[in-house]
């Protein structure tokens, strides 16, 4: 005979009743908890000197919904000695609380930029300095029980901060949490740069790589007069019998931070089919969705070249690879940018000249 499961009351109340730490906690265990939260605030909030100058470090923003600003008032009250440490910025509330604490004369204090009201514009400018790159964490009290009228900016903010994998501390729990780890971070100077890495350099969300490879993808089906949401093209197998070539070397062609290695150019090759400018192709390679990884691009591009001496008779035969850093990718995504703007332009009009042969073949 199966036992009756038991209703959500009953487990519920066994949850009460079992060991400590969970909902169940006496008074006492509730006061010891708040001695140790009072300890460990003493300590993080006790003077000391940054090994980083606030320009060296992007911006921190404040925000907080009507119903918890007093929270956040206590909060800078409390955590002056670090927030001091950044260059501030906030809607225009929050920015005249910090002001009013802190004095506006002191040349030790750099304030960022004071933006408007949130329902005026505050949270989408607050995102405009995410997407200039100048933006590196988001301490954003929002008040869950009201309706706001600016609601889709902030869905705007806290999804850019998602794309952009900001730091984001959505309550007082998680913003007093962080400020253990902005402390850490301070102190140890270079070495724990890691640390707090969205304040020195640009991430990105693991979804954004997948993202890019799809919009590159429907570029390059639009192109060819297909429609967006038709699948990638599958790379060409390789020929079974040998044929000549003027080259038999290989030639790297740099894009952005990976290197695409272009198949041999075949003799005596002629195009058939209408012909596309390369005007039109560099034009749409120049958006950033084009960037993603060597694998994939491979797989996209199928680079058969058909008659390279046509469009390529004003270069030489070998095309040196611009050195370029690798991209980390993974948990934090950071991107990094080695190649100088006129070289990467090159080596993206020398994509474009292998799309357009591809779209030729086909």
């Amino acid at each position: 005979m199966s036992r009756r499961r038991e209703s959500f009351a009953v487990q519920l109340n066994n949850q009460r009743s079992g060991p400590a730490g969970r909902r169940g906690s006496t008074y006492a265990q509730r006061l010891s908890l708040a001695e140790h939260v009072g300890t460990a605030t003493d300590e993080v909030t006790a003077p000391f000197t940054s090994t980083f100058a606030p320009s060296e470090m992007r911006q921190l923003a404040l925000v907080a919904h009507n119903h918890m600003k007093p929270a956040m008032k206590q909060f800078i009250e409390t955590y002056s000695e670090i927030l001091k440490k950044f260059r501030i910025t906030g809607t225009q509330t929050t920015m005249k609380m910090c002001k009013s604490m802190w004095g506006e004369d002191d040349p030790a204090i750099h304030y960022g930029l004071t933006c408007t009201s949130g329902p005026l514009g505050g949270d989408a400018q607050i995102a405009a300095l995410m997407c200039m790159e100048d933006l590196g964490g988001i301490i954003f009290f929002v008040d869950p029980l009201s309706a706001h009228p600016h609601q889709a900016d902030i869905d705007s903010l806290l999804r850019l901060a998602n794309c952009g994998n900001v730091i984001v501390c959505p309550n007082p729990a998680s913003a007093s949490s962080m400020m253990h780890t902005l402390r850490c971070a301070l102190l140890k100077g270079e070495r724990a740069r890691g640390m707090i890495p969205s304040f020195f350099e640009t991430l990105e969300s693991p979804a954004v790589e997948e993202y890019k490879h799809a919009q590159a993808v429907a570029l390059a089906n639009v192109i060819k007069g297909k429609s967006p949401a038709d699948p990638a093209p599958q790379a060409a197998e390789p020929p079974k019998e040998e044929k000549k070539v003027m080259d038999t070397g290989k030639r790297a062609v740099s894009f952005g931070d990976d290197v695409v290695e272009v198949a041999p150019v075949e003799q005596g090759a002629k195009h058939t089919g209408p012909s596309i400018s390369d005007t039109e192709v560099d034009r749409a390679l120049m958006g950033q969705s084009m960037m993603f990884s060597n694998a994939r691009l491979q797989a996209l591009l199928n680079n058969d070249s058909d008659d390279d001496s046509d469009d390529d008779s004003d270069e030489t035969g070998d095309v040196v690879a611009v050195p370029t850093a690798k991209v980390s990718k993974g948990l934090f995504g950071i991107k990094t940018k080695t190649a100088t703007k006129s070289k990467t332009r090159m080596n993206m009009k020398k994509l474009g000249k292998s799309v357009r042969k591809m779209i030729i073949k086909d």
